[in-house]
């Protein structure tokens, strides 16, 4: 019974040694068949995993931007000639009195009707103002002028941008906002109550405050025929 006892012990230490020195082990040979399918498996799996990593998702642009100088001159001169129509009006506003209520009151009721103007002398050609934090409803931007203002923001850049939209060209020309623009599209706790009166009276569903200087106040877009 002892000679059987010194017999399990040896073979145990000999097993217990085998698993603490696996160097001196000797390896248990793999088939070529298990050995072909885990190098298949690494694989594979390697080549998922550097896919996700290396492949990210793009978002598909729905707008066709276009390098064309010679597009984008032609709607910034449509665009230049309607801004220098209406700069002066709202200048000579802006000067009348301290506290800018008036040139609040020009530019609600006259700028509609001098694009309007402007439109009706320029065959074949619409001059639009629209924001992605829009006044007036009736600036409000479709889908592509969504779109390209968000590109503006994103690259904080102002420089003008041509599209192409089939049958005809639009050129966008961004807006900063500047000192003058915050006396009526700044910050709501800013805003003269007088003009802020104005404004909830004359556009109750207004979006267009609480804009910061250097920031994209809007755009100027210029459509025109090929």
């Amino acid at each position: 019974m002892k000679k059987k006892f010194y017999i399990a012990s040896g073979l145990l230490s000999i097993l217990l040694m085998g698993c603490n020195n696996p160097d001196n082990s000797t390896p248990i040979p793999e088939s070529k068949e298990v050995t072909q399918k885990v190098v298949s498996h690494n694989v594979v799996q390697n080549s998922v995993v550097q896919d996700m990593v290396e492949t990210p998702k793009k978002t598909v642009s729905k707008v066709k931007y276009i390098d064309k100088p010679i597009v984008t001159e032609e709607g910034m001169l449509y665009i230049k000639g309607f801004m220098g129509s209406i700069k002066p009006t709202l200048n000579s506003a802006l000067k009348q009195d301290g506290n800018h209520v008036t040139a609040m009151s020009t530019c609600s009721s006259m700028a509609t009707q001098m694009t309007n103007e402007y439109n009706n002398i320029t065959n074949g050609v619409k001059i639009r103002r629209t924001a992605l934090k829009y006044r007036n409803p009736k600036n409000k931007p479709d889908e592509t002028d969504k779109e390209v203002m968000y590109r503006f923001q994103a690259v904080n850049d102002f420089k003008p941008v041509a599209v192409d939209m089939g049958n005809t060209y639009r050129v966008y020309k961004p807006l900063k906002t500047k000192a003058s623009c915050l006396y009526c599209h700044g910050s709501k706790s800013d805003i003269n109550p007088k003009i802020a009166k104005m404004i909830q009276k004359k556009y109750p569903h207004d979006l267009a405050t609480d804009f910061k200087l250097g920031e994209l106040r809007g755009v100027v877009v210029a459509e025109f025929k090929k």
